[in-house]
């Protein structure tokens, strides 16, 4: 399993009235640990698209669960890598630790898709290619 890794600095815009990292961030981060994971891989999405003709990962489904607060000033290290994959779906699990504390854990499902072959506004399910697989573990 690839794991990906990256540091986060929370900032003063992260947070809210109460001084502690605003919720919607943390999905704003699991996206970008995505697209992390992914370059670190080899995989820089941009290109991948390209080189297998695809549109993109879009989330079916993103779920977090919160364990500790972060605020302003604070480091997290986050922790991201693919723990489940289908045909056309996988499962990245995403971990925000501070210090030594688990501040928040996440999932996004994602689906493979190219698009439409009958329209180009739309898109459509694909198998992943064997490529991500190999390079991310699966």
């Amino acid at each position: 399993m690839v794991i990906s890794r990256r540091r986060i600095r929370v900032d003063w815009g992260h947070c809210d009235p109460a001084g502690i990292v605003f919720y919607p961030n943390y999905f704003r981060w699991f996206d970008e640990c995505t697209s992390a994971l992914f370059e670190n891989a080899g995989l820089p999405l941009p290109l991948l698209y390209r080189a297998h003709g695809l549109k993109g990962f879009p989330l079916l489904d993103a779920r977090a669960s919160f364990a500790a607060s972060a605020s302003f000033g604070d480091d997290l290290d986050a922790e991201s890598s693919v723990v489940e994959w289908n045909a056309k779906t996988l499962k990245i699990h995403h971990r925000f630790l501070r210090g030594a504390t688990l501040a928040v854990e996440g999932w996004e499902l994602r689906i493979c898709v190219v698009p439409h072959p009958e329209d180009a506004a739309r898109i459509k399910s694909a198998p992943i290619p064997e490529e991500v697989k190999r390079r991310l573990g699966g």
